[in-house]
């Protein structure tokens, strides 16, 4: 499949890599410098390369967001018309500059407002693990896979997504429609939280467990 990642900090080239390493057609792009992003796509292996962001919009099938939640609405916009008719696959949180707070929440959500901003895509919210869990050589936690929910409108651009998440370790949960990212999203938060604030660390996953 071809994959065109959005974002090449340490989330989107942890999941390039686990992606490449599928077999997956990889373009990734922006990031601060267009080092950092030649860096990435080193680091993901498997063929991937460096592009623009439109470049990477136009590439993918899936077009993976990875990106700071302050810099990701301006960074759709640009992209948007590229994004037709491509799987969005959000991995945003919206958090505060300074990750004490979310600043959407309850009414609405991140994936809801990537959606508004690229109308013609279908949106899916997915938020994976860690980075340094997805960087290390197996992503279990207590010989779990970590869990992941997907939340779209689109039930084939969700079942998309849940194959993904299969292929790069997780344990993938498809729960409906977009508008439950509203409550994805502060799970993310609160992980976030024990992780670095509590000290937890980043081994740590939730996952549903059904009898």
């Amino acid at each position: 499949m071809k994959i065109g990642i959005l974002g090449a900090g340490n989330l989107g080239t942890a999941l390039g890599r686990r992606l490449a390493g599928a077999g997956h057609d990889i373009v990734v792009a922006f990031a601060r410098t267009e080092d950092k992003v030649a860096r990435a796509a080193r680091t993901m292996g498997g063929g991937a390369r460096p592009g623009s962001p439109e470049q990477a919009a136009r590439h993918g099938d899936v077009v993976l967001l990875s990106t700071p939640w302050p810099v990701t609405l301006g960074l759709v916009d640009q992209v948007a018309d590229s994004l037709t008719g491509r799987v969005v696959w959000d991995t945003t949180n919206p958090f505060a500059p300074d990750m004490s707070e979310l600043v959407l929440g309850t009414t609405t959500s991140a994936g809801e407002e990537v959606a508004r901003h690229a109308p013609d895509a279908a949106v899916v919210k997915a938020i994976p693990p860690f980075a340094e869990l997805l960087s290390s050589d197996s992503a279990e936690v207590g010989g779990h896979r970590p869990g992941l929910f997907v939340c779209g409108d689109d039930a084939g651009a969700r079942a998309t997504v849940v194959g993904l998440a299969a292929q790069i370790g997780c344990d993938p949960v498809d729960t409906g429609p977009l508008k439950l990212a509203r409550f994805t999203e502060p799970q993310g938060m609160l992980l976030t939280n024990l992780a670095y604030v509590q000290g937890m660390g980043p081994r740590i996953t939730s996952i549903l467990v059904q009898d």
